[in-house]
């Protein structure tokens, strides 16, 4: 019966499972590794992800085709899509997650879909959210840069990492709403740079091989041997940059409902809603969420130099004109 630790973010989940490699693909989905050493398994930890193997699998309500139903209340809660049953006792500690497979004979591409799904409906409950984001502590703030494939979350991340700054995550996050506010923690310990970054920012080649990386080459290194690297730690986010590249690098502020309807395009890409109720709890977090932080449209230029007005921008923008109404 393997046992290892995954860290989602500042969240830490040691996972159990039978069989298959069921810790490998929750690994996979999430880009983190799972710890199997001694010293991660003796670390408390907030969640138990258990993946039994039992022959007798919960009742389910009915399943709409693509769908996904969430039931119960607290501090029972379920989650059934047509392959995967969640069930959460959130008043257990650490909280306990048993999740069952219903159809061992899926696709491997199809199963990691329907867990993805129901992964980030059980952090959505836990008050979390997986942005597909860099995050950056450099002048003082913690500033995110959410973007697609390509938009130059990493590049961004290694310019301000060259100047001194502490990377927290370069490609995803985890957005946590607690009592205390809105925190952000990184989960990547490896950076993926492709050929054109490579080139600008180090003056020899790196000696990883380029891999396929979906569907562009890039070099996978640890990440601590590009930038000061803290993953897995919680701090209070400040700006939030929508990144993309265009033809001439340009940083404006955004207005809160702009900055809200691509929050909640960035972040619903990775979510199935079940009702209004679920849709609305997804939505006031990224409200709350924009009240706290000042949002930026940044243009990246194709020149990587004009990196530098991104530093100039950070150091001179003082703490309190970073508002935005």
């Amino acid at each position: 019966m393997p046992v290892g630790v995954i860290r989602f973010g500042s969240l830490s989940a040691r996972i159990i499972w039978h069989g298959r490699h069921r810790g490998e693909d929750v690994a996979w989905i999430f880009g983190t590794p799972v710890k199997t050493h001694a010293t991660e398994l003796l670390r408390p930890v907030d969640v138990e992800l258990v993946f039994p193997e039992v022959d007798e699998r919960p009742t389910r309500p009915f399943i709409p085709f693509d769908g996904m139903v969430l039931c119960g209340d607290h501090p029972r809660r379920e989650i059934h899509t047509e392959v995967v049953s969640a069930i959460m006792d959130l008043a257990s500690d650490p909280v306990r997650v048993e999740i069952t497979i219903r159809d061992a004979g899926i696709a491997h591409f199809d199963l990691c879909v329907h867990l993805t799904v129901v992964l980030h409906k059980i952090l959505l409950l836990l008050g979390r959210v997986v942005l597909h984001a860099a995050a950056v502590r450099f002048a003082g703030r913690v500033s995110l840069f959410l973007g697609d494939k390509g938009a130059g979350k990493t590049t961004s991340s290694l310019r301000l990492g060259r100047e001194g700054a502490t990377v927290l995550g370069e490609d995803h996050i985890i957005l946590r709403r607690g009592r205390d506010g809105f925190r952000v923690s990184g989960c990547d310990e490896r950076s993926r740079l492709d050929a054109k970054t490579e080139r600008h920012f180090f003056p020899g080649l790196l000696s990883a091989r380029p891999c396929d990386f979906a569907g562009i080459l890039k070099k996978e290194v640890p990440a601590r041997e590009v930038f000061d690297s803290q993953p897995y730690t919680d701090h209070r986010p400040d700006l939030v940059f929508f990144t993309r590249v265009g033809t001439e690098f340009a940083i404006t502020p955004l207005p809160r409902q702009a900055a809200v309807l691509r929050l909640m395009r960035a972040a619903g890409k990775l979510q199935r809603f079940v009702d209004p109720r679920d849709s609305s709890a997804f939505l006031d977090l990224l409200l709350d969420f924009s009240r706290t932080v000042a949002a930026y449209d940044l243009e990246l230029s194709p020149d990587l130099h004009e990196l530098d007005r991104l530093v100039d921008f950070l150091h001179a923008e003082p703490l309190a004109a970073l508002s935005v109404s």
